[in-house]
């Protein structure tokens, strides 16, 4: 019986490419590609918590006064008594 070498062609060759995991930041081997982002330990895991919910939230910003908003009668600085904004002779 006679064999010979085979040459590699495209066909059996598969390609990988390294990628870090977003869990733990190990690094791994994928297929080129490939749509995992976990390593295998971590991929076990993550497949173990339950699914991410995808009702909204009923989300509200707290009241009161903003950065940048009139806060009343407030004019200036340069109206309040005893306060020198000057007093600490340029030192911040």
């Amino acid at each position: 019986m006679k064999t010979t070498a085979r040459k590699s062609s495209p066909a059996n060759e598969l390609s990988l490419e390294l990628k870090y995991c977003e869990r733990c930041g190990g690094l791994w081997l994928r297929p080129v590609g490939g749509g995992q982002i976990y390593c295998a330990a971590c991929g076990l895991e993550m497949a173990e918590l339950p699914p991410a919910s995808t009702e909204p939230k009923n989300a509200r910003v707290p009241g009161g006064l903003r950065w940048g908003e009139e806060d009343g009668d407030f004019e200036d600085w340069d109206e309040v008594e005893g306060v020198d904004l000057d007093a600490a002779g340029g030192v911040a």
